[in-house]
């Protein structure tokens, strides 16, 4: 039994190094799972998502299996099988699989079944061989082995030594894939172009080179009629033969293989021996390169993760703006160097506050640039003052036609008008939000599609008042879907019960008690998902008016304000002189004092009367500060 067809994969997954892998035709499978061929941590996967078939007639096709997120082919979803061409890209949640077929014309080695082995010499790979030329020529070779060298040009350099040591007819390298019997590289050299690109080499005998990690050798120098006739184990042309594993302790990381074709020249069991030293110099070696190039790929997507969190974190507000009679708050906590989570705090002049919490589908740097998108939309679209719902509409329809099916966005956005207490909104998906009040936790459950999925999907605008101590609290499903070590996730309602008791508190404690509950149900299980929080809680203010003035108690002025006699005194006049949350006004006319009111923000209009001068006091911590305004005729 022969396997000539193989395909080749390279597999990309958030945070990792891209995987190259070199499979035999088959049924591969692409999932979750451990026992698919291809398994792929990847929580938006199926267990068994997608299968990549070879067929006779119509080649490598793609086909899904049922998937809950759907399989895409070049960005369009597969529903029935697929054909594949070389470097088609195919799309299983944040991950991708660049495929690329085998070709007939490139060098590989094919293991065929054989029921003769004719093995003329067997050597175990630890051999040394001391003295005489051949010491010399192995000190020559550890010591330019020593030198660095790229992974490309190794494979190069390794087979230039075994040619020019012993001028085989065909010399090659090859590394492991995940079985024992598959390679993802192979680098051969020919003396010949006559000589075949293809090895065909006995499956047992693999099996002696790689699990008994022996150096094993075909050598017909007596004229063997074993070998001769052992055409199963190598072609009939090839006249002896020498397969050597490449070991690093206890992992054997590939072969080195030469041969002899016809009256090329014969293998002796001095270069038997050599080859099993050039084999020791190169697997310490490959592992060197391997760990060492490694090392680089990673310092490198670190330095670009380091990059991409300094970008993402000024997306993010450095500070929340400070409102008269009201806290934010907000915290993200990346479970990965950049998250897909985001939120932020945006003030508009009239004095509304618009603010929005969102999580895109994934995590790593595919939720983080899509994140970006979310970020430059809400700061652009908010600038024309949309309700809610016309804002989470705008978003949608510029995110739903850039991004995949299977990357979506759930996002809760609001407006906080402060001078009613008023918070109108819409939720696009997002996990509930709860509102802290004086009778408990009311859950805001009602909500609206993802934003990301479709175009043309539409949004409601809700309301909920805020009284003096209530708190709106918003968060990503990292803090609902915290697993602890027995993979249950914390809920909703365990986090609305801490909350019951928290009316009053400033938003900031109300987001450091969630993150402790948190922290308390996960113990020591590695975060899972970014965590992101919002909160807003409206300041219980009161004032404490002084006795009621004489006319000799009225202040001086000391910042005269004039406006129109019948003109409105208005919230921005009282804002200008008085930044405080309680105020009192004093109204006079000539020197008798006629009236004298409170307030707390929100302010009111008065209305100006011809010979009436209102004194503005605002009182704060222990101090008073006087304002003076007078109508003009």
């Amino acid at each position: 039994m022969e396997f000539t067809s193989y395909v080749r994969l390279t597999v990309f997954q958030p945070g990792l190094a891209p995987q190259n892998l070199a499979l035999p035709a088959g049924v591969i499978t692409l999932g979750r799972a451990n026992d698919c061929t291809v398994p792929i941590k990847d929580r938006f996967l199926s267990r068994r998502h997608a299968e990549i078939v070879h067929d006779d007639d119509d080649g490598w096709l793609l086909r899904d299996c049922g998937s809950v997120n759907g399989t895409l082919l070049n960005g369009l979803r597969v529903v029935d099988p697929r054909p594949l061409r070389p470097g088609d890209r195919i799309g299983l949640g944040d991950s991708e699989v660049v495929f690329n077929a085998g070709d007939d014309t490139t060098s590989h080695i094919v293991a065929v079944e054989s029921s003769s082995h004719a093995t003329n010499l067997t050597v175990a790979v630890d051999v040394d061989e001391r003295g005489g030329e051949r010491t010399q020529i192995l000190n020559a070779l550890a010591v330019e082995f020593l030198a660095d060298r790229p992974m490309a040009e190794l494979f190069d350099f390794i087979l230039d030594r075994v040619n020019d040591l012993l001028k085989p007819s065909r010399v090659g390298i090859a590394t492991m894939g995940r079985g024992r019997m598959q390679f993802d590289d192979l680098k051969l050299r020919r003396m010949s172009a006559e000589h075949p690109t293809e090895l065909r080499i006995s499956r047992t005998l693999l099996q002696e080179v790689v699990e008994g990690r022996k150096v094993v050798s075909f050598f017909d120098s007596a004229g063997d009629q074993r070998v001769a006739n052992a055409d199963s184990i190598i072609a009939q042309q090839i006249r002896s033969a020498v397969c050597a594993p490449l070991v690093v302790g206890d992992d054997v990381l590939g072969v080195l293989y030469l041969d002899f074709v016809g009256a090329a020249g014969a293998v002796t069991e001095n270069d038997v021996r050599l080859v099993a030293q050039i084999a020791r110099f190169a697997a310490v070696t490959l592992e060197r390169t391997r760990l060492r190039e490694e090392a680089l790929a990673k310092a490198k997507i670190d330095e670009e993760l380091r990059t991409a969190y300094v970008i993402q974190s000024r997306l993010l507000p450095a500070a929340l703006p400070a409102i008269d009679g009201y806290r934010f708050a907000g915290v993200n906590r990346p479970c990965k160097t950049v998250s897909g989570d985001y939120y932020d705090v945006v003030v508009r002049p009239d004095g509304r506050i618009y603010f929005v919490i969102a999580d895109v589908s994934g995590k790593g740097i595919t939720a983080a640039l899509i994140m970006s998108s979310v970020a430059t939309a809400f700061n652009i679209f908010t600038r024309g003052d949309p309700t809610p719902a016309d804002l989470v509409r705008e978003i949608n329809a510029t995110l739903a036609p850039k991004t995949s099916p299977s990357k979506f966005v759930t996002l809760f956005a609001g407006v906080l008008d402060p001078a009613r207490g008023v918070v109108d909104f819409a939720n696009g998906g997002h996990v509930p939000p709860l509102v802290i009040g004086a009778n408990g936790v009311q859950t805001l459950k009602s909500t609206d599609m993802v934003v990301g999925l479709f175009a043309h999907a539409m949004y409601r605008n809700q309301s909920v008042a805020l009284a003096p101590g209530d708190s709106l609290v918003m968060f990503t499903d990292g803090v609902t879907e915290a697993e602890n070590a027995a993979e249950e996730q914390l809920g909703l309602e365990p986090v609305a019960e801490m909350l019951r008791t928290m009316h009053g508190r400033d938003a900031a404690r109300i987001l450091e008690a969630i993150d402790e509950r948190v922290l308390t149900h996960t113990g020591a299980v590695p975060a899972g998902d970014d965590v992101t929080m919002l909160a807003v809680t409206r300041v219980a203010t009161t004032f404490n008016p002084p006795s009621r003035p004489s006319s000799s108690a009225v202040p001086p002025n000391t910042n005269p304000v004039s406006t129109s006699a019948g003109s409105p005194f208005t919230t921005y006049g009282l804002r200008r002189h008085c930044s405080r949350a309680s105020v009192m006004i004093v109204a006079c006319c000539g020197k008798a004092v006629r009236k004298w009111m409170c307030l707390t923000l929100p302010f009111v209009s008065m209305v100006m009367r011809s010979g009436m001068r209102l004194n503005l006091c605002s009182a704060s911590s222990g101090s008073t500060r006087y304002s003076t305004f007078a109508p003009v005729a």
